[in-house]
C-alpha cells in the first residue's frame, strides 16, 4: 500500500509544475556567491557561470532584478550585476536581509561557485577573508522558519556541507560527493547551462526544477568525462528528505528527489496563470489554487511533523493536484 502511494505521488509530482502558478508557490530569492578563483582561468570561468545563472533567472525565469543578488570577488567585474564583495560578513548580512521581507511560502535559492577545501573541523568554501563554512549558513538560515531553501554548492569538497545543513523544507545539491573530492569539478557549467538552456526542462512544461537542473548537470559531467576519456572524479549529490544521507541517483520515487520536484526556479507562464472565458474552467482554476493552498500550508508546518506523517499527509494531495490538472487539460483541450 505504501509503494502506491509513493507511486501516486510520483505521478502527481509530474503534474506539479505545470499546475502551481507563481503566487502559490510564492516568490523565490536567489543568492549567487562566487568564491576565490585564484588562477584567472578559473575566474573567468566562475563569473561566466554566475553571470549565465543571473541573467537567465531574470530574463527566462522571471525573476524580479531585485530578487537576484550576485556577490562576487570583485565587484567592478561586473558592476551591473555584482551587488558586494563575496565576503562572508556579506553573505550572511544578505539573508538576513531577505529574511526581514520574505513571506512564509517563499523560496530561497543560493548558490555557491568556486573551490572548497577541507581538512579542517569543517569543510570550507573558499572567500576574500574568512571561508564560509556550514555552521556559518546554518546560523544565516535559521532566520527562515517556513520558506523552502535550497544550497546548490558546485565546487570542490562541497559534499561536506550536505549532511551538516540538512533538515526539512531544504534541497541540499553538492558536485561532490563528500569533502575529499578536491579537484576541480565541471558541474558548475552545466549547472548554469540547465538554468539558462532548454535541455532541462524534462517534462516540458516551459519551468525547471531543481531535480531537473540536477539530472541534467550530472548526466552532462558524466558525458564530458566520458568524452575526455578522464577518470570521473566528482560525483554530484542531491539530499531533500532531510536525513542527510546523500543521493547521486535522485528521483521523484526517492528516497531524494521530491521535494527538489516541486522547487520551480520561476514563474509559471502557461494557461495556469491566466483568468479563462470558459466558467467550468475558471472554476477548475480556483479549486486547484485551493488545492495548492492546502499544499503549501502542510509545507509550511512540514518541521513539526514527522518524515512518515508528512508524507501520509502530502501524498494524497499531490493525487488529488495531479487529478484536477488532468480534468483541466481534459476541459482544455475540448474548448480549443
Amino acid at each position: 500500500m505504501r509503494r502506491t502511494l509513493r507511486a501516486c505521488a510520483a505521478l502527481a509530482v509530474l503534474c506539479v509544475g505545470a499546475a502551481e502558478t507563481a503566487e502559490a508557490q510564492g516568490r523565490t530569492h536567489a543568492i549567487i556567491v562566487v568564491g576565490l578563483g585564484g588562477a584567472a582561468e578559473y575566474r573567468d570561468s566562475f563569473h561566466a557561470e554566475a553571470s549565465q545563472i543571473y541573467t537567465a533567472l531574470i530574463e527566462r525565469h522571471g525573476l524580479r532584478a531585485e530578487d537576484v543578488t550576485y556577490l562576487g570577488e570583485k565587484v567592478e567585474v561586473a558592476p551591473e550585476m555584482i551587488s558586494l564583495r563575496s565576503t562572508r560578513a556579506n553573505v550572511l548580512q544578505v539573508l538576513g536581509e531577505i529574511a526581514l521581507h520574505a513571506q512564509p511560502m517563499d523560496r530561497v535559492l543560493v548558490v555557491l561557485i568556486g573551490h572548497g577545501t577541507a581538512g579542517g573541523s569543517e569543510p570550507q568554501f573558499n572567500l576574500p577573508g574568512p571561508d564560509l563554512t556550514p555552521s556559518d549558513f546554518q546560523l544565516g538560515l535559521m532566520a527562515f522558519p517556513t520558506q523552502s531553501l535550497a544550497l546548490v554548492h558546485t565546487g570542490t569538497a562541497s559534499g561536506g556541507f550536505v549532511t551538516p545543513l540538512s533538515g526539512p523544507n531544504r534541497v541540499l545539491i553538492a558536485a561532490t560527493r563528500t569533502e575529499r573530492q578536491l579537484n576541480a569539478t565541471e558541474f558548475g557549467q552545466f549547472f548554469a547551462k540547465a538554468i539558462a538552456g532548454e535541455g532541462a526542462d524534462l517534462d516540458h512544461d516551459d519551468r525547471i526544477s531543481l531535480l531537473e537542473t540536477f539530472l541534467y548537470a550530472r548526466q552532462e559531467v558524466e558525458r564530458y568525462y566520458q568524452e575526455q576519456n578522464e577518470l570521473l572524479t566528482e560525483s554530484a549529490v542531491l539530499d531533500d528528505n532531510g536525513d542527510g544521507v546523500t543521493s547521486h541517483d535522485a528521483g521523484i520515487t526517492g528516497p531524494d528527489g521530491l521535494l527538489a520536484a516541486t522547487f520551480h526556479i520561476g514563474s509559471y507562464s502557461g494557461t495556469a496563470a491566466q483568468t479563462p472565458d470558459d466558467p467550468v474552467l475558471a472554476r477548475l482554476y480556483e479549486e486547484r489554487i485551493e488545492i495548492q493552498g492546502r499544499i503549501n500550508v502542510l509545507r509550511g508546518v512540514r518541521d513539526t511533523m514527522s518524515d512518515d506523517r508528512y508524507l501520509e499527509e502530502m501524498e494524497p494531495l499531490l493525487v488529488e493536484l495531479a487529478l484536477k490538472t488532468r480534468e483541466i487539460r481534459a476541459r482544455e483541450g475540448g474548448t480549443s
